[in-house]
């Protein structure tokens, strides 16, 4: 077993952009629903005095959720590699003895691996959620991941963003919903005179901004891409579930206001560098084209009604072989 890395603490102030997340998601009633649903699950898997790694734990809001929830006595370790989100999970958890954050150093055009930060076969359980569907590299995540879990280790891991034959119609994902915002808000600046400023290099910003928008809410898998990949990776006794959640409109467009989030929702206008005035700009019309969204749901969508939409969360379950 190699030696474990020692717990990472920040050396800057919590970033505006992580406390903007962390806000907009802590106490929304969907967020609570689908970890609630993920630390079900979890829960009796995990033994007392058992390490369980949370992995892309951004924020640490799900963490708060998994430490109300399961009350054995185990050692929580939460991974990321942005050091501005860690650094809010560190005001949130600092002193708890029983919580400790590890950073995924940048290394070259990547980042150190999972087992290379908190070594090899020393976890017990690794969860994450609403993280893999942003992985480029599926397969090397979850190769890092058995490296670094003890045998018969799990994995357990949800989110709003895969793609499922048998889904009800109807029923959202998270990217429908952000594509939809983006394709309503270009249409305000093309038809509405307050936004004329940004009509002139609209269609050139679109192609330029493609890889901008794909980076922060890349396209959703299949369920079987995860699960097939989670078999040649070295998992077994793979295991799914499905949970239907409504998510409050009012809750939505506190998520599409984050304004980390809407570089990567509406790019086209000011980038990733984005003056004060064109972030302003953005932030209205992603919060105007919300609500043409949330009226085309409620009159349109079976699945919606006035104050709530439909998503459906997978969570997959698997043992290290």
């Amino acid at each position: 077993m190699a030696d474990v890395a020692k717990p990472w603490g920040p050396t800057k102030p919590v970033s505006k952009g992580a406390s903007g997340y962390h806000d907009a998601v802590v106490d929304a009633e969907y967020y609570i629903e689908n970890l609630k649903e993920l630390a079900k699950i979890v829960r009796e898997k995990i033994k007392d005095k058992d390490i369980v790694l949370d992995f892309g734990a951004g924020t640490g809001a799900s963490s708060i959720c998994l430490l109300n929830e399961i009350k054995v006595n185990f050692k929580l370790w939460l991974v990321d590699n942005s050091a501005a989100w860690l650094g809010k999970a560190y005001e949130i958890f600092k002193g708890n003895p029983n919580v400790e954050l590890f950073l995924l150093e940048k290394v070259g055009n990547g980042f150190a691996t999972l087992a290379e930060t908190v070594g090899t076969g020393t976890v017990n359980h690794v969860i994450s959620a609403n993280t893999l569907h942003l992985v480029p590299d599926l397969h090397g995540t979850f190769s890092d991941m058995r490296n670094a879990l003890k045998e018969d280790g799990t994995i357990t891991f949800q989110s709003g963003n895969i793609l499922r034959n048998g889904r009800k119609e109807g029923v959202l994902m998270v990217d429908d919903t952000i594509n939809r915002v983006h394709d309503i808000a270009l249409d305000i600046i093309r038809n509405n005179d307050e936004f004329r400023s940004y009509r002139a290099k609209l269609q050139e910003n679109i192609e330029k901004e493609k890889e901008q928008r794909s980076f922060v809410f890349p396209a959703p898998r299949n369920l079987e891409t995860y699960l097939s990949t989670l078999k040649e990776a070295g998992f077994r006794n793979l295991t799914t579930f499905y949970k239907l959640i409504k998510i409050r409109y009012t809750d939505w467009l506190n998520f599409l206001r984050v304004h980390r989030l809407q570089a990567g929702i509406l790019p086209e206008v000011g980038g990733k560098e984005a003056s004060p005035e064109e972030e302003a700009a953005r932030d209205k019309l992603i919060t105007l084209a919300a609500y043409k969204l949330f009226k085309e749901l409620e009159e349109t969508n079976a699945m919606a009604d006035s104050s709530s939409f439909t998503c459906e969360w997978v969570y997959v379950s698997a043992i290290r072989s």
